[in-house]
């Protein structure tokens, strides 16, 4: 709550201008600004809620923030290719043990894991990256992400919007809303896994 206050003690006195401020933090965090961006949605949520921002602006200012910030990390890693896995500042983010976590997930899931990722904020910004790496099609990062942050982005700035009155109880329902998400994704990710063993099952028996 501490980081919610600073941001909205900061944002506030901008009026309208926190839209493009707004804007700008989540181009930062998808660099790996130390800062939640679940932070930022909500906080911008709560300006909505005292009338110094419009809700779907906010909305828009947030999704066009949280893609413009995935999309440049993306891009980075297709344009400079494996390159890139050379240069300190990558093991510096990643390290050995984290590369080969991000490996596994994708040889486990896929391309899917690009829209999981944007729940996993430990592992968004180098899951984003290692998929420019790999090449993964950009209509197929930016559809699955995008897919992602049309749940996410609303949801937390509506919380904020909602809740914002009362820290204490914004506090209980955030993390309320992180466990009904994550208890949702567990079960697509349980249906994507069954399908794929069905999927494979069936293949195996035909050939």
């Amino acid at each position: 709550m501490d980081l919610i206050l600073k941001l909205l003690n900061f944002l506030e006195p901008y009026g309208t201008l926190a839209y493009g401020l707004i804007i700008g933090i989540l181009l930062t965090c998808g660099f790996g600004l130390p800062m939640p961006e679940d932070v930022v949605l909500i906080t911008g949520g709560i300006l909505a809620s005292r009338g110094i921002t419009l809700f779907h602006y906010t909305v828009m200012a947030s999704m066009i923030g949280v893609i413009l910030g995935d999309g440049v990390v993306f891009t980075i890693g297709r344009r400079v290719g494996p390159r890139l896995k050379t240069t300190f500042l990558y093991q510096k983010l990643l390290g050995s043990k984290n590369e080969e976590r991000v490996a596994g997930l994708f040889k486990k899931y896929g391309d899917k894991v690009i829209f999981f990722a944007r729940f996993a904020p430990g592992l968004r910004m180098p899951l984003f990256l290692t998929a420019g790496i790999y090449q993964v099609p950009a209509w197929k990062f930016f559809l699955l992400d995008g897919l992602a942050a049309l749940i996410s982005v609303p949801t937390w700035i509506w919380a904020g919007y909602w809740f914002g009155s009362n820290l204490e109880l914004l506090e209980k329902k955030m993390h309320q809303m992180q466990m009904g998400l994550y208890s949702i994704l567990a079960l697509l990710l349980a249906v994507l896994l069954g399908y794929w063993l069905v999927k494979r099952t069936i293949k195996q028996r035909i050939s």
